[in-house]
């Protein structure tokens, strides 16, 4: 025999459980990249052989273009990314080598080498970076960004938690 009051409370119960399971499912869904997040180790991205860089590092050429592809997790998305740095020279590093991002600061243009003004130049909006990546003229709010160079085991190596400020 069944009564309101019994069908009342199983109607509730069945409720509540179906509440807490699909609860349950969507806050794993949402605090799911808290619980895997990268590992504290860092990444270090290869740029070649360190004797490639020694007329760099001797200050006997010009900056260096290095282009490559790593992989970033971003949320629930893996996807290829591809990075373009110029090495420089750099007397005060370890490594006598930084490397240069080569996104100007002013609206994210590309910049390149000009080795017949010694400067970077952004092509869009007559930006000006020095060798050392410091603004000369134009509209750049900032210098170029410096990412650390490591040279270990004869190879050069960038740390890819740099790229990721």
């Amino acid at each position: 025999m069944t009564t309101r009051r019994k069908f009342t409370l199983v109607a509730i119960g069945t409720a509540l459980a179906v509440a807490s399971s699909v609860g349950g499912a969507a806050l794993a869904f949402i605090l799911g990249p808290l619980r895997r997040r990268a590992s504290h180790e860092p990444v270090l991205l290869d740029l070649g052989p360190a004797s490639a860089f020694e007329a760099l590092r001797a200050g006997t050429s010009g900056p260096e273009e290095v282009l490559m592809e790593r992989t970033v997790e971003d949320g629930y998305m893996t996807r290829r990314v591809k990075e373009r740095f110029a090495i420089v020279r750099d007397t005060s590093a370890a490594s006598g080598l930084v490397a240069l991002g080569t996104t100007c600061s002013h609206l994210g243009c590309g910049v390149s080498w000009n080795a017949t003004r010694n400067a970077f130049l952004c092509p869009c909006h007559g930006g000006v970076y020095g060798p050392e990546g410091a603004v000369l003229a134009g509209p750049p709010p900032k210098p170029l960004t410096r990412l650390p160079l490591v040279v270990s085991g004869g190879r050069v190596q960038l740390d890819a938690a740099a790229l990721d400020v």
